[in-house]
């Protein structure tokens, strides 16, 4: 069974990964006039209108530089088509310049644009269902191959505590294949909402979304709703469809909104090498298939309610992750590890669409679990509507420090003819003092 659940995933969660835009890499290393990149016309722009009437107009390697410390109420579309060798690029004058305040929306979309170093503070349209930046303008004009780095969003929203449970706000939201979000920082944000929306995949294609070494700080808890997620990819209504997409190298640190940090709601989703710092919350594979989840560390700092890892679905791999000082879980949605009960036997691309598909064939190996308070729970949450409980869960080679056992469960729901119970596999496992 181990061969072949690493055969699955493997199949889908990294053999459709695209590589990191090469791109990414040539900035950092040699900066905009070092790139090669940009060798075309360079448009100063100082007003929203300037900006609009230049959209569609650049030609590849171009550069729209923002003129001016503060954009205060700009709004303004931006569209352009460069190419892999010569991206259009939108970026401040100075480093640190082009502030966008006061009411502030932007929206960039066709291909190949690079947009960096913006800063958005204290932004607050004041609407509800707002979004700051979009990437992609809707299904017919979407955002493709573009990279969005070195942003920062600064404590955006109304100061007004009574419209963050009642407005939606969205940081970021993304539409359309191949982009990549990579060295941002993301704070303060209170509203309902989120600081990264992902949902819409596109139509045809992968979505292949690249989220890289950005930091994401300071989402506290406001009130019981859900929609306070940090970053969501999928939704519910095409549950579990195949995304491609990459989640790699980001710090997520006291983000309390919710119970889910990160909820995929699609399928074939690497989650590698990130950091959950006393975050009140999850990484939810609510509604997805084909999830690697890799060399990622889960620290509560000791908090309650910090959690590890809640999943629906199948052929996941979650591997040589470190879980550590994960406290005093409220229920198992904030669990360490925790496999829910379901209501269709298959999810989005095996079958079934609505609903949330068994939890089965999954390995849990080469994880390090350090002083926590919780476990694995296996099958939480059964009752009539979701009675499909967890199959064929395997947990190898795994070491629990401070954890007695001699189980690594510590929760397996009734299993009346105990057919399934014997599908749940625990081997080689250390328990240390």
């Amino acid at each position: 069974m181990a061969g072949l659940i690493s055969t699955m995933t493997l199949c889908g969660a990294e053999d459709l990964q695209r590589p990191v835009d090469a791109r990414l890499k040539l900035l950092e290393q040699k900066g905009v006039a070092g790139s090669g990149l940009f060798q075309g016309a360079v448009h100063t722009v100082q007003t929203p209108a300037e900006v609009r009437a230049l959209a569609g107009k650049l030609q590849p390697g171009d550069q729209l530089v923002l003129v001016g410390a503060e954009w205060q109420d700009a709004r303004f579309t931006f569209s352009g088509t460069g190419t892999d060798e010569a991206p259009i690029l939108v970026r401040p004058q100075t480093a640190g310049g082009a502030v966008f305040t006061g009411k502030s929306e932007l929206i960039f979309h066709g291909a190949h644009l690079v947009v960096q170093g913006l800063t958005f503070r204290g932004v607050n349209p004041a609407r509800d269902g707002a979004v700051i930046l979009r990437a992609g303008d809707g299904e017919a004009k979407p955002a493709d191959h573009c990279l969005f780095t070195g942003l920062t969003f600064d404590h955006c929203g109304s100061n007004d505590a009574a419209d963050w449970p009642r407005q939606k706000l969205w940081l970021m939201s993304m539409r359309g294949s191949d982009n990549t979000v990579a060295g941002c920082r993301f704070a303060g944000l209170k509203h309902i909402g989120q600081m990264i929306g992902a949902a819409e995949l596109p139509k045809t294609g992968l979505q292949r979304l690249h989220v890289l070494n950005n930091r994401f700080t300071d989402r506290p808890k406001i009130d019981a709703q859900n929609g306070y997620e940090i970053l969501q990819i999928g939704w519910s209504g095409e549950s579990a469809k195949g995304a491609g997409s990459l989640i790699e190298g980001n710090t997520f640190e006291n983000c309390d909104g919710e119970n889910e940090i990160i909820s995929l709601k699609a399928s074939d989703v690497l989650v590698r090498g990130n950091f959950f710092f006393g975050c009140q919350g999850v990484l939810s594979l609510r509604s997805a298939n084909r999830v690697r989840v890799e060399g990622n560390v889960f620290d509560g700092r000791g908090k309650a309610n910090t959690g590890g890892i809640t999943a629906e679905g199948a052929d996941h791999v979650i591997s040589g992750n470190t879980f550590r000082n994960l406290k005093a879980p409220k229920d198992y949605y904030f669990w360490t590890l925790a496999f829910l009960s379901a209501s269709a036997e298959n999810i989005g691309d095996n079958g079934d669409v609505a609903g949330y598909g068994r939890a089965k064939n999954i390995l849990i190996s080469h994880n390090r679990f350090e002083h926590c308070d919780a476990r694995i729970a296996v099958g939480a949450y059964p009752r009539k509507d979701y009675p499909l409980l967890p199959r064929d869960i395997r947990v190898e080679d795994n070491v629990f420090v401070g954890m007695p056992g001699p189980s690594v469960f510590d929760y397996l729901a009734p299993d009346a003819e105990g057919e399934l119970r014997k599908t749940w596999r625990e081997v080689r496992n250390v328990f240390e003092r």
